[in-house]
């Protein structure tokens, strides 16, 4: 297995290494606010309830733009939406940070959105035009390594920062502060980046030139169950863990960084795991096994047991997303693939949105266990769908 990395690593391209070691850099800042965010705004006198609205902001922001600006990509620059993405992403979090009004949270939610719609089409479609089919899903995959990487040392140290930083809120904002630094210097980084060459005419990045609507269809419809189901308890688990179960930031830390190596390990097993078993038949057994772990945190009568479904489940999914991701840039032609990614981007945040916004209600009002069994059927269905779409592409394309 790892003979095959290191001839994927040697037949990467420049760019393809500069957007890795910009990933290390941006992936240390989220590890630092995706943790504190939440348990920020907790700190600060904000009711779950208002985590929720701001994580469905953020999410409606995306969908909304996903788009438009998917469509831009394709017609001018995917390296423009790469750098920026990451960029307006700390902006976001610094917006968020310096609010004193929840109009400017919100606005810093959906500065987030637009951040997260910019990397939901780019990154993918750079990384499709830099690489050869034979090393893209591996390609896809070191770029989750490296991300989880980092992000489990932003997420040790996060956990650390706030108390070491004097506590109370101040200790939370400085910290996430720091993370805004971080994003910084990623988004500086990936300016040097370079569109490869490309040979489409300018008239493609629009949805009538899209030529495989049944792969974006399947895919979107797809998206939008898990993203319905991903997003009533995703965004809160940080506060889960605070709430219900009274474990401090240090300690949560440990916990989302232990599920990062595990998930280290998971992701550059997988799409050997797919050469042999292919690759619909890979991500669909993991996506339905995760099923089980989802009730295992619905069950879960202490944070341990409740800390096994978590990193289990997480652990599983996260593993098959760069083998979703290269599946799906395979099946498109290259001046399709941006526009084709803001769709799958914009209907998984359309129901991130109306499952954060239904999952922080439900906390609010104490139901913890409720999201945990409500997100099983469309985990369920999406699956199951998903499977049905494509198992006879995949066959084919064996042929």
């Amino acid at each position: 297995m790892l003979t095959r990395y290191r001839d994927a690593l040697s037949d990467l391209n420049p760019e393809i290494r500069l957007l890795l070691i910009t990933t290390a850099v941006a992936a240390l800042g989220w590890g630092v606010t995706d943790l504190l965010t939440n348990l920020y705004l907790l700190r600060a006198g904000h009711s779950e309830g208002t985590v929720g609205i701001l994580v469905s902001i953020g999410a409606l922001v995306m969908a909304a733009t996903a788009v438009p600006l998917g469509i831009v990509v394709d017609r001018h620059s995917r390296r423009l939406a790469v750098w920026l993405g990451v960029g307006l992403s700390g902006a976001g979090t610094l917006v968020i940070v310096l609010a004193q009004s929840v109009g400017a949270l919100y606005l810093g939610a959906a500065v987030g959105g637009v951040a997260a719609a910019l990397l939901t089409v780019g990154v993918p479609a750079f990384v499709a035009e830099h690489t050869a089919p034979r090393v893209r899903a591996y390609a896809f995959t070191l770029l989750s390594v490296v991300h989880l990487v980092m992000a489990t040392v932003g997420q040790l140290g996060g956990g650390l920062l706030p108390e070491a930083l004097g506590g109370g809120v101040g200790g939370y904002r400085v910290a996430l502060l720091l993370g805004v630094g971080f994003l910084a210097v990623a988004a500086a980084g990936r300016y040097r980046l370079r569109d490869a060459p490309r040979d489409e005419p300018t008239g493609q990045g629009q949805l009538g030139k899209i030529a495989h609507w049944p792969v974006v269809l399947h895919s979107a419809g797809s998206n939008l169950l898990i993203g319905v189901g991903a997003g009533l308890f995703i965004p809160f688990f940080n506060v889960v863990y605070r709430v219900r179960y009274g474990l401090d930031p240090a300690t949560i830390g440990w916990v989302f960084a232990v599920q990062s190596l595990l998930m280290l390990f998971a992701v550059m097993l997988a799409p050997v795991l797919s050469e042999r078993r292919g690759t619909v038949n890979t991500t669909t057994g993991a996506w339905l096994l995760s099923v089980a772990f989802l009730l295992l945190m619905w069950w879960a009568p202490d944070p341990w047991w409740f800390t096994a479904g978590f990193w289990i489940r997480g652990t599983l999914m996260f593993s098959i997303q760069p083998l979703l991701d290269s599946f799906r840039q395979g099946l498109l032609s290259p001046g399709e693939r941006a526009t084709a990614s803001s769709l799958f981007g914009m209907t998984w945040h359309v129901g991130w949105a109306v499952g954060a916004a239904v999952g922080g209600q439900l906390l609010a009002q104490g139901l913890y266990q409720a999201p945990f069994i409500a997100a099983t059927v469309f985990y369920l269905a999406s699956g199951l769908w998903f499977y049905a779409a494509f198992r006879r592409s995949e066959e084919s394309a064996a042929q």
